[in-house]
């Protein structure tokens, strides 16, 4: 069922970037859902069944490639569009975040408008 506007988990430890993410996605009639914590991921998933994950590759206690990598075995992301965002966009992360399905890459500091123009155009696709 497609939602009137989209929504997005954003899992990303830095409140401050939150905050951010959260005012620029509102704007564009996205809902974004804060997630600060890897260990929450899955809760927030199963509750909230977000069109796209917002994910920080650099994340308390695992890193964000390698925890998307463990869920992608899970049936929770089969309909959830994935972007990555990071400070570093070496070409081996970007490459395994296209590797394990990445929708996006981000690199920080963020665009917000194009960030939200490109979860708009991403949902507005067939999965």
């Amino acid at each position: 069922m497609k939602r009137d506007h989209p929504s997005v988990i954003i899992l990303e430890p830095n409140a401050m970037q939150c905050d951010l993410l959260k005012l620029a996605l509102t704007r564009h009639s996205i809902n974004p859902i804060i997630c600060r914590q890897p260990s929450a991921l899955k809760h927030e998933l199963v509750q909230h069944a977000p069109d796209v994950l917002l994910v920080d590759t650099n994340l308390p206690g695992i890193n964000g490639l390698d925890l998307i990598a463990q869920l992608n075995f899970d049936t929770l992301l089969n309909r959830t569009r994935i972007f990555f965002i990071s400070s570093l966009a070496f070409p081996e992360v970007v490459q395994k975040a296209a590797k394990i399905g990445a929708s996006g890459f981000f690199v920080k500091p963020l665009d917000p408008d194009l960030l939200a123009a490109r979860i708009l155009d991403c949902c507005n696709q067939p999965a």
